[in-house]
């Protein structure tokens, strides 16, 4: 993430503690492999003895956890994988594991969506690894590279699949987006050098990328269910993630990629829970009436708490910046910290519990820092090329998009612009024909907002 100019270098201590994997050699064993297997772990261990106990009583539950355990095991296969065919035979065996898994649990409506996308990554990266190996068509294979990792990661027009799981029960959703999903990260991170050698794949990475951020992000703000919103969550995470790794930032995209692994997962292992926690915040004592100048120091502490401590662990532990990526992932870092902190500590019930939310964030803010900077020393690194200044640019305006999204659907969501959001966004992930049917349907009640925003209510309910 950042360059140190101290002889105490403790990224150099950590890249002497790991073996890069050798040309021709089977496996990696380096500090890639470690962040990825310690997600694989740290999720058979939370969901497979849940998978065990919610399933108890179905008649397919054994083998949904043998299927479970078998796409978790070919997820560590991924991590390990040294040349590319033994990552494409990883990649295939997870691709069977998971539509065992997928068809056991939910039955067609979950695996025919699955197969069709799964099975074109699988196309296309064996079709990268057929190129590779003959050493021709270099632009062509990073470009199938790409395609196979969006596909796996399910941007856009891909993130049907994603949705068409929720027939499935919640240990699968939860290993599918801790582990499955997560396929698409680890092979462009693996293979970021070969990608970054070519313009095309580069420039696609990033317009896919940033495409799929903007999709998931105005889905997840309108979806109602809650385990519906976090799988168009992970689509936005999963855009985030690649864009951190089309701006050469793979540090970054790496520690991005094993924490919303381990948090994406634990939320669906606990979204049953989801309507006993509504009822107890009903139920729960009115927030604490705060004065307009208390309200604006409590914010103003939240937020900026955790933004001094990742500008200090930046500057202090690693003076010095390498460019303009490393600038905008903080800034973007930052201001998450900085909501997240702001809304932390407005809604705490006293003084003592904002402190401590925002001293919490701030270490979060600090541990972020030193994870992403450390790790760069063991991660590829990617070499700067001719298209950094065009996916730069694809960064900024797709994060200003975002912005602009969150604006309509906060202060704006009856104007045009909102109710056309709405509409589009309660359509992703929908089979094509009821897609088009709610788009037809609200053109043609543009004119009444009550109606439209009365349809929208009844779609997003049934």
């Amino acid at each position: 993430m950042f360059s140190l100019g101290s002889p105490l270098d403790p990224r150099a201590l950590l890249a002497a503690a790991s073996t890069p994997p050798l040309d021709g050699a089977l496996w990696r064993l380096d500090g890639v492999t470690f962040a990825l297997l310690v997600l694989v772990v740290g999720i058979a261990a939370a969901v497979l003895p849940f998978a065990h106990r919610s399933l108890r009583g179905d008649r397919h539950g054994t083998a949904i956890t043998v299927a479970l355990g078998a796409m978790l095991a070919t997820t560590a296969w991924l991590a390990l994988a040294g040349p590319l065919w033994m990552l494409g035979l990883a990649w295939s065996a997870s691709t069977v594991a998971t539509l065992v898994a997928l068809g056991l649990g939910g039955g067609v409506r979950a695996l025919l969506p699955g197969a069709l996308w799964l099975i074109a990554a699988d196309v296309a990266l064996w079709a990268a690894v057929v190129l590779s190996s003959l050493g021709a068509g270099t632009d062509a294979a990073a470009l199938l590279l790409v395609v196979a990792a969006a596909l796996r990661c399910a941007l856009p027009p891909a993130q049907s699949w994603l949705v068409g799981s929720l027939y499935a029960p919640t240990p699968v959703s939860a290993a599918l987006h801790g582990g499955i999903v997560n396929g698409g990260g680890i092979l462009v991170i693996t293979q970021l050098p070969l990608i970054s050698d070519s313009l095309l794949a580069t420039v696609a990475l990033a317009l896919l990328a940033g495409f799929g951020l903007l999709v998931g992000v105005a889905a997840s703000l309108t979806r109602t269910d809650i385990k519906g919103r976090l799988v168009l969550s992970t689509v936005a995470q999963m855009g985030f993630m690649l864009l951190c790794a089309a701006l050469g930032l793979a540090a970054a995209a790496l520690v991005h990629l094993v924490a919303h692994g381990l948090y994406k997962s634990s939320l669906f292992l606990s979204s049953s829970d989801g309507i006993d926690r509504r009822a107890y915040e009903r139920r729960a004592p009115a927030r604490l009436a705060l004065s307009p100048r208390g309200a604006v120091a409590r914010v103003a502490t939240g937020a900026a708490l955790p933004v001094l401590a990742l500008a200090a662990v930046a500057l202090a532990v690693y003076p010095g910046g390498r460019g303009v990526p490393e600038l905008l992932l903080l800034v973007v870092v930052g201001a998450a910290f900085a909501a997240a902190g702001s809304r932390a500590a407005l809604l705490a019930p006293s003084t003592a519990l904002a402190a401590v939310s925002s001293a919490l964030l701030a270490a979060g803010a600090a541990a972020y820092a030193l994870a992403a900077s450390l790790l760069s020393a063991v991660v590829a690194p990617s070499p700067t090329t001719e298209a950094l200044p065009a996916v730069v640019v694809i960064a900024v305006l797709t994060l200003a998009l975002v912005v602009a999204l969150g604006v309509v659907r906060r202060w704006f969501p009856l104007s045009r612009a909102g109710l056309t959001l709405q509409a589009f966004a309660l359509g992703v992930g929908e089979p094509r024909a009821a897609r088009f049917s709610s788009r037809a349907s609200s053109m043609s009640s543009i004119r009444t907002p009550d109606s439209l925003v009365t349809s929208l209510t009844t779609g997003a309910s049934s």
